[in-house]
């Protein structure tokens, strides 16, 4: 093989950086919304939780891009970034009230904010173009390879406290779940630590500290316009996970599934009353739909994140974003499926909704480096994040306001309105990308070439 066909060692090592941390991350978020549930609090509290988060993880992306881009030092940031989160993240266990989940997971989204950029310009600055999207994937493929191993191991955690430790209130165990998430982050530490070497670009020469968007051109800025849009219609994927646990406790639907199958009835037979029993279930379909999402999401990252580089950007991205309005839509009529159909239709729906991130992520981020020269690329990523961050926050507070408002004027609506407005916002920045970006002309060669 061509050595500028293989992805670098550091591309590697920073991948398995993300697969640890994914590891301890996704013991805790699939088992956020019953957590905050369990806490007394709904639809409303939990979009004020991920928006807060993923808006200050975005606005810091775009200060230490631009720190890494003018002292030539990325790695820093990355490590900073990484131990940050990695200490933070497993005091989820210890909040006594749902708002307090709301500071954890800003200060983790602080180590996210200030490593990602940087991180993601070492990446781009490590390959050649020519496997620019195929790295990214391979990247985005290990972080998602963490998100089924993390879910996987918060089941086996959980099984072991209810069944092992004899702990029969569901609150407990998921403490205990979180606590223990700080073992596989102090792995993610350790690998940069010992293996992530610098791949930053010299700096030629001293620069004042200016920043501004003129900066990039009309082509770029549009780009992030776009990306505004669309998030804006992005909700949290907790609330996939809160619309799935509200259609199964409803129904009964996964419940009816166990009792059916008598060994497994047998082994959740002992875990206390009917009702507690019935909570322990639903608990533990949450992270097993995850992981089963984050499979797809392995298989599919790094080929579909190849498929940039051969037939262009803007494609990629438009199918991926036309499959999260599919998705959207569909979840918008799931709780009024039979019982049945409720846990096959999710599992389909996860599957499908995982190629909405294998076709988007590398390319979406590819195309930032296609569209800006490498001494502006951590600013650049910085740029992106921001735009991405400015939309999470009203993005999941409006969606989860549209949940709980139209629940109650329309008891059984609030989610089936509020999933229908991301599928139609998906719809219209699909329409813009095709209309207002323009492929840079080195992409549009490889996308003729390919037909």
């Amino acid at each position: 093989m061509n050595r500028k066909q293989r992805i670098p060692l550091v591309v590697i090592m920073l991948g398995i950086v993300s697969l640890f941390t994914d590891v301890a991350s996704e013991m805790i978020y699939p088992l956020i919304p019953v957590f905050v549930a369990a806490l007394g609090s709904g639809a409303v509290i939990l979009g004020i939780i991920e928006g807060v988060a993923e808006s200050t993880a975005s606005l810091l992306k775009l200060v230490s891009g631009i720190i890494s881009d003018r002292s030539g030092k990325r790695r820093i940031f990355v490590i900073t970034g990484y131990t940050i989160s990695s200490f933070i993240r497993p005091l989820t266990g210890i909040v006594t009230a749902a708002w307090q989940i709301v500071i954890v997971r800003m200060l983790d989204r602080v180590g996210k904010g200030i490593r990602t950029s940087p991180r993601d310009a070492m990446v781009a600055s490590s390959v050649d173009d020519s496997i620019r999207g195929k790295s990214f994937g391979f990247h985005r493929a290990m972080d998602h390879a963490g998100a089924v191993v993390g879910p996987v191991l918060a089941i086996v955690v959980l099984v072991i406290l209810f069944t092992v430790f004899g702990i029969k209130e569901p609150l407990t165990a998921l403490r205990w779940t979180f606590v223990l998430a700080i073992i596989p982050g102090m792995l993610a530490v350790l690998t940069i630590i010992l293996f992530v070497r610098e791949s930053a670009p010299a700096v030629k020469d001293a620069k004042p500290f200016r920043f501004s968007v003129k900066n990039f051109d009309r082509n770029f800025r549009q780009y992030l316009l776009i990306v505004l849009l669309f998030t804006l219609g992005n909700s949290s994927d907790a609330f996939l996970l809160f619309r799935v646990e509200e259609s199964i406790k409803e129904s009964g639907a996964v419940v009816n599934i166990i009792n059916s199958i008598v060994p497994l009835n047998n082994l959740v037979s002992k875990l206390g009353t009917e009702m507690s029993r019935a909570a322990v279930i639903n608990i533990l379909f949450l992270p097993l739909i995850w992981a089963f999402f984050h499979i797809i999401k392995v298989i599919f990252s790094t080929p579909l994140g190849a498929l940039s580089d051969r037939v262009g950007r803007i494609k990629v991205i438009g199918t991926g974003w036309g499959i999260y309005a599919f998705v959207y839509f569909s979840f918008a009529l799931l709780v009024f499926l039979p019982a049945g159909f409720q846990v096959m239709a999710t599992f389909i729906l996860f599957a499908v909704y995982a190629l909405y991130y294998a076709f988007s992520e590398g390319a979406e981020k590819a195309f930032v480096a296609d569209l800006v020269g490498d001494d502006r690329r951590g600013s650049a990523y910085g740029l992106f994040n921001l735009a991405v961050g400015l939309g999470a926050l009203p993005a999941s507070i409006i969606f989860g306001l549209i949940y709980s408002f139209f629940d109650k004027i329309l008891p059984g609506f609030g989610g089936t309105v509020a999933f229908s407005f991301g599928g139609c916002m998906a719809i219209i920045s699909i329409l813009l990308l095709a209309s207002r970006v323009k492929e840079p002309a080195n992409n549009r060669d490889k996308s003729s070439q390919s037909k």
